[in-house]
């Protein structure tokens, strides 16, 4: 007897199952977890596109009706929006990259948004273990990177840590996004033992601290004042906390914060004013070159430091318009919802990396690399939960 062969539907269902339960999901764990382990930037991107970019699209074009929760998103609508404006002034942009190459970069964040929102659809409860594992394996990894920086460090040497990280101020990027997860978890009290985002804190601010970036920890204080809104007296003993130990160290020894001053940040962003009123509101285009001349500094500097003022240099007031009205959607959404532990907690990263890009973070749409932490994953994580709380409403 011939048995019957399986339906065409039955086998779709059981592939985008398969692709949104097992393939998207170890995606995403190699995204929060790959710089501390594959050997360099482009194998980390080659990773992000094999088991986050394809499985993505292949699941949308499998079932093309899961895009629509997705394109009913008021952020990520404002992603396509900033999206489509980014490729117009690539018509007067002073790059000499190719057309084809930055056009891929908004896509590969766009399937972002798509994987993280087909995980929480599927399983929300399976999204946020995912991410919880990936916060616990950095954890780990920032331990092991803290006792082999003090094995092997000279005196005034800075942490870089191991696997694709690169230089002490983009690694504190990624460890300041895990520790802030660790920190909100406890506010939230969204932890069965309060002792356990604690302890998983401490090695990874241990680590922030050798790193002597001084971005995160700015950003881990203003992101505690934002949780007062969010979580109540927990964040006052944390805001408290912070402000003594802030106090204890200017006292003890204030090298440690006032040692490099300013950085030239205030130079700098003066100039970069200056620039962004020579083409204020479109912009000089997406990846144009630009030099700035600081009084001080032996070499010209290329980076604005500064998030917002890399859009509104190159993208003018219109793609600035729009990136705050995107980030405003998100923050609305947070606060509204803020009840929910999972909110709390993403609003709180959501906030640390904006927080951060006011003085770090100039390259603010590129190929997956430690930029991401600051501004697309905690983006992608307020739209996914966003997406799915809407869904789920009867």
């Amino acid at each position: 007897m011939q048995l019957p062969s399986p339906q065409p539907d039955a086998l779709r269902t059981r592939l985008f199952d398969f692709i949104t339960t097992r393939w998207l999901v170890g995606g995403y764990l190699v995204l929060l977890t790959g710089l501390f382990w594959i050997p360099d930037g482009s194998q980390y991107t080659k990773f992000y596109y094999a088991l986050s970019a394809a499985p993505a699209l292949l699941a949308v074009m499998i079932m093309p009706r899961q895009i629509k929760p997705l394109l009913s998103e008021p952020m990520v609508l404002c992603f396509l929006v900033l999206s489509a404006w980014l490729l117009i002034t690539l018509g007067w942009s002073r790059t000499e990259d190719g057309f084809g190459s930055l056009a891929k970069r908004p896509l590969y964040v766009f399937m972002l948004f798509v994987g993280c929102t087909l995980i929480a659809l599927r399983n929300d409860e399976l999204f946020l273990k995912t991410l919880r594992l990936g916060e616990g394996v950095g954890a780990l990894a920032a331990l092991v990177n803290v006792a082999w920086f003090l094995h092997i460090a000279a005196p005034g040497e800075r942490l870089i840590g191991t696997g694709a990280l690169r230089n002490p101020l983009l690694t504190s990027h990624v460890l300041g996004f895990l520790c802030t997860y660790w920190v909100a978890a406890w506010l939230s009290r969204n932890e069965r033992h309060d002792w356990l985002p604690i302890m998983m804190a401490l090695p990874l601010l241990a680590a922030l601290l050798a790193t002597g970036s001084r971005t995160p920890l700015m950003g881990l204080a203003l992101t505690s004042v934002w949780m007062l809104s969010m979580s109540g007296r927990r964040a006052i003993y944390l805001v408290a906390a912070l402000l003594f130990g802030a106090i204890a160290a200017y006292l003890v020894a204030p090298e440690i914060i006032l040692q490099r001053g300013m950085s030239y940040r205030p130079e700098l962003w003066s100039d970069a004013w200056r620039q962004a009123g020579q083409h204020l509101w479109l912009g000089a285009g997406y990846e144009s070159k630009f030099e700035f001349n600081v009084a001080g500094s032996h070499q010209p500097l290329h980076d604005p430091h500064n998030v917002e003022l890399a859009v509104l240099l190159e993208l003018g007031m219109i793609g600035l318009g729009i990136w705050a009205i995107m980030y405003g959607f998100a923050l609305f959404r947070c606060l509204r919802l803020r009840a929910l532990p999972q909110f709390q907690i993403a609003s709180a990263l959501l906030i640390y990396g904006l927080c951060a890009g006011l003085t770090e973070g100039g390259n603010y749409l590129s190929r997956p690399n430690e930029s991401w932490f600051l501004i697309w994953i905690p983006m992608a994580l307020v739209a996914a939960l966003s997406i799915r709380h809407r869904q789920a409403k009867p």
